[in-house]
């Protein structure tokens, strides 16, 4: 009989009997693979195709399959009280006793609910948890610092979950999730990627359009709040200025008055008129600012209680958003292992685990080179590890909040890659072993990449350069201490990401890329790997965008905070200081150096006189006066001094030596790393005045995220950096670098050879080689977000293929399915 479904009603229904078959070829047990094919079988009926299922036919024992026949073959043989829910109780005081970890799945929740104060005993750690052996995990390959993590992990969990039903089964999901996942790993790396996994599963939020709108609007009134507190409390300040100023003028003259007395002379009326007029001034002047400030403070209350409803409600839109990320088992799985655990996952956070991040560095650093620890029985030597120990490093994400932007969907790494024009997108292990959490990045480099070409103005198909580009996921990990962190290769021109590193700094890596790809377009050869716009901007071809380049560095490096340097004085230093600045006949650097009245000015003097000289002569006497400039000040007794008259730089260069320990270019003063963390700043700052923000493409970019340490620019600085950066990709623009390099594939392949055609986003139909694939592709699109009318245009599409193609079938059972679902509506034959 044809069915009376519509085509959008069987495309949706097509839809889910594909994500349902999906199931099946998953690790289920032998009751969820039952209901799960009563399920397929129920879709099947719905959509009118019959399924040829034909039961093998057992042995006539006598007995019947109905429940309400009197020879039911599973019917009671006698009473007994309570059996199951004792049976399950058995069951899992058995599992105990024998160390095992009792799964979720296999505990007969109805029956151990039906006494609450029995489950909240029964459905704890110590019952559901068994017991871990460690020899067989080292036997497979688990290293001793792995292993002494993933027992900290274990450790930090509750013992007992709260006192919920709902809580016990998502608590004993959990048990079970946590020590399958961490007792496949090897290496310290993966526990800590695993980790950022589950934090990864447990934060997180994504505005909804409404929302965003909401909130978008919402953070204009509040700025627009700001704005006006901030005006009111400038205000006054004319006021102010004016008290200090009669304050002043009042001092003055009594002072002249209290002179005139000193010596015995007479008041002048003058004076004493003089004196009275200012205290009148002062005083009129005083209740003009107090009345001022009685007006503005009543404002500034209004608009503190405006801004704080404001806040109230920007916050209730995140929440329910974050509400929404956590509704599934296991997330809330994950929160009820208790406070502790979410310390441990969050232990790279100011608010996360010290105690665990300690033992992360000693466990980095070879600090646990054996398996002491496992024996319970005895102390463990593993010390906590020091403060300067943890050695410093960018913040990760906490939670990759989007707001603003277009909706972005990437069903897939192929149409990643069509999208951005990208060379290729590679996976590793964990994206080819956990669709979910390859869909999760997936999809958050596309609203980034998108984000991205917005702020820069420049078409997202046209970032990854004609296909020049390379992005990879978890794919090029090279191990040690830094392998869980996004980094750029320039010998391959690819950006990896992992699942623990990569949120939050994809815009800094993608900026790497684009100053290293573009000197070798902009030129028309390959160069160096070491090439980079921002470390060689004379590499570059002569004008708007070399020029730019070069201000993008000036402002990065320049500035007038200067480095400290440290003199040695010795006697001799001593005896020629006073022969040649206390001479007589001093010169001109020895005169320079008497009239400074302090070291530093001394030195700064004989680096002025000496400016410009760069013959060999004139270097070795600044250096010489620049030592005696020292002497002359050093106290007697001192043997060192310590003067900040190194090279003058910016702040932001500055800082950057201070975390490298001292020295410049280590790392974190590497010209090419400032440019890459101030594009982080610049696109963050950017974002903002867009009322956007987007923390997978860049996130904690602020130093106030630091304690102390400034990785990133500030203030004035700040400022002058973005500007560079707004000239930069301004000149980029209007030399459309990005849209001719995409466009001439003769010159990219001259200069880094010959790469595959992009595919394009929007597959062609007409004349496909392989219909079975393309039909393929389309009847997946199905599963994407669709409005009715382009679903319904998309089902008549397929069915339309099928019928120019004579279907002959797939290998994939579930498109068979679908397939023959849509073509039973067209009433054509299979």
């Amino acid at each position: 009989m044809p069915s009376t479904l519509s085509p959008i009603e069987r495309g949706k229904l097509s839809r889910e009997l594909i994500q349902t078959v999906g199931l099946l070829s998953q690790d289920l047990s032998i009751p969820e693979r039952l209901r799960t094919t009563s399920t397929v079988l129920s879709l099947l009926s719905r959509l009118g195709v019959a399924a040829d299922v034909k039961p093998e036919e057992p042995e006539d024992d006598g007995l019947s399959d109905d429940p309400n026949a009197p020879n039911y073959r599973y019917a009671d043989t006698g009473y007994i009280a309570d059996s199951r829910k004792e049976k399950a109780a058995d069951a899992i005081r058995l599992a105990k006793e024998s160390g095992q970890l009792v799964q979720s799945t296999s505990i007969d929740w109805k029956a151990i609910e039906r006494n609450p104060r029995q489950a909240a005993e029964l459905i704890i750690k110590s019952n559901l948890f068994g017991q871990v052996d460690w020899e067989a995990l080292a036997a497979g390959g688990m290293t001793p610092a792995a292993g002494f993590l993933i027992d900290r992990v274990y450790a930090s969990i509750a013992p007992v979950p709260a006192d919920d039903p709902q809580t016990r089964q998502d608590y004993a999901l959990a048990l079970g999730t946590v020590r399958s996942r961490m007792e496949g790993l090897q290496t310290v790396t993966e526990v800590r990627a695993a980790l950022k996994e589950i934090l990864d599963e447990m934060t997180g939020s994504n505005l909804s359009e409404g929302e965003t709108g909401q909130y978008l609007a919402l953070r204009e009134q509040l700025q627009g709040y700001k704005q006006e507190k901030e005006t009111l409390n400038g205000a006054t300040d004319d006021l102010y200025r004016a008290m200090q100023m009669a304050d002043v003028n009042i001092m003055d003259v009594e002072r002249k008055v209290r002179n005139r007395e000193r010596r015995g002379w007479a008041v002048s009326e003058e004076d004493t008129a003089a004196l009275v007029a200012a205290k009148e001034n002062r005083a009129k002047i005083s209740e003009q600012w107090v009345e001022e400030r009685t007006r503005i403070n009543a404002r500034v209350d209004e608009l503190d209680e405006h801004m704080s409803g404001i806040y109230t409600q920007m916050t209730a839109i995140k929440k329910a958003a974050e509400a929404r990320n956590q509704d599934s088992p296991l997330v809330r799985g994950w929160f009820s292992l208790g406070d502790k655990f979410k310390g441990v996952v969050k232990y790279r956070y100011q608010s996360g685990s010290a105690a665990f991040r300690g033992h992360v560095t000693n466990a980095e650093n070879g600090k646990i080179s054996d398996w002491a620890w496992s024996n319970k029985d005895r102390a463990t030597s593993v010390r906590t590890a020091t403060k300067k120990e943890v050695t410093f490093q960018l913040k990760v994400a906490d939670k990759y909040d989007r707001v603003g932007g277009k909706d972005v969907s990437a069903e897939s790494t192929a149409a990643l890659k069509s999208m951005f024009g990208l060379r290729e997108v590679q996976s590793g292990n964990w994206v080819l072993k956990d669709p979910n959490s390859a869909r999760f990045h997936v999809e958050q480099t596309a609203a980034a990449f998108s984000d991205l070409s917005d702020m820069l103005g420049i078409d997202m198909v046209h970032l990854g350069l004609g296909g020049r580009l390379g992005m990879a996921f978890g794919a090029r990990g090279t191990g040690g201490k830094n392998a869980a962190r996004a980094h750029y290769e320039p010998v391959h021109r690819v950006v990896n990401l992992t699942k623990m590193g990569g949120g939050g700094a994809l815009g800094h890596e993608l900026f790497h890329a684009f100053d290293n790809i573009l000197p070798s377009i902009l030129n028309g050869t390959a160069g160096s790997k070491e090439t980079f716009g921002t470390s060689m901007p004379g590499m570059i071809p002569a004008g708007p965008i070399q020029d730019a380049f070069m201000k993008l560095r000036r402002a990065l490096l320049d500035g007038d905070v200067r480095s400290t340097e440290v003199f040695t004085i010795t006697d001799r230093d001593r005896q020629r200081a006073a022969s040649n600045v206390n001479a007589m006949y001093a010169g001109g650097p020895g005169r320079a150096i008497q009239s400074a009245g302090n070291a530093v000015d001394a030195i700064m003097a004989v680096d002025r006189i000496f400016a410009g000289r760069t013959d060999k002569r004139s270097l070795k006497n600044r250096k010489d006066w620049r030592q005696i400039a020292a002497a002359f000040y050093t106290p007697v007794g001192e043997q060192y001094l310590n003067v900040p008259t190194g090279k003058a730089t910016s702040k932001f260069f500055s800082d950057a030596i201070d975390l490298d320990g001292g020295g410049d270019g280590k790392y974190w003063s590497q010209d090419v790393e400032l440019a890459a963390r101030a594009f982080q700043s610049y696109i963050e700052d950017k974002m903002a005045s867009h009322g956007r923000q987007n923390d997978y493409l860049s996130a904690h970019a602020n130093n106030q995220h630091y304690d102390g340490e400034k990785p990133f620019p500030e203030g004035e600085e700040r400022e002058r950096i973005n500007a560079a950066f707004e000239e930069l990709f301004g000149a980029l623009r209007d030399g459309q670098v990005f849209e001719k390099a995409s466009a001439n594939k003769e010159l990219l392949d001259q200069i880094f050879g010959p790469v595959a055609e992009i595919e394009p986003q929007v597959e062609v139909l007409d004349g496909v080689a392989d219909p079975c694939a393309a039909l393929e592709k389309l009847v997946k699109r199905l599963q994407s977000p669709l409005n009715d009318a382009d679903r319904e245009a998309l089902t008549q599409d397929i069915i339309g293929l099928v019928q120019e193609s004579s279907w002959v079938g797939s290998e994939d059972p579930a498109l068979d399915i679908a397939v023959k679902a849509l073509l039973a509506e067209a009433e054509t034959p299979a």
